[in-house]
């Protein structure tokens, strides 16, 4: 029989416990912006979720300036062709 001996260790209530907290770590931004708000320090939940998607937002601007730049090279061809774009990205 195959069991895992360290779970029959914890009560079941600390087990549980420990779930619940596992479970807010796996969104440490969302977590922050709840706290931020529950504290009140005269911002509003809306400015806090403005606030934390602004820093994503951020992040997200500074990892694509880190990136190589891409070239387009775009051929029109004509109209009665099916496609008459090709784009072709390198």
């Amino acid at each position: 029989m195959a069991m895992n001996e360290n779970l029959f260790d914890v009560p079941p209530t600390a087990r549980d416990e420990k779930r619940k907290s596992l479970k807010g770590t796996l969104h440490p931004l969302h977590e922050a912006a709840m706290r931020i708000a529950d504290i009140g320090l005269g911002r509003s939940r809306n400015k806090t979720k403005d606030l934390v998607g602004m820093l994503l937002a951020h992040g997200a601007r500074a990892w694509r300036s880190g990136q190589p730049s891409a070239g387009i090279h775009l051929h029109v061809g004509a109209s009665e062709r099916r496609y008459p774009v090709r784009l072709r990205l390198r």
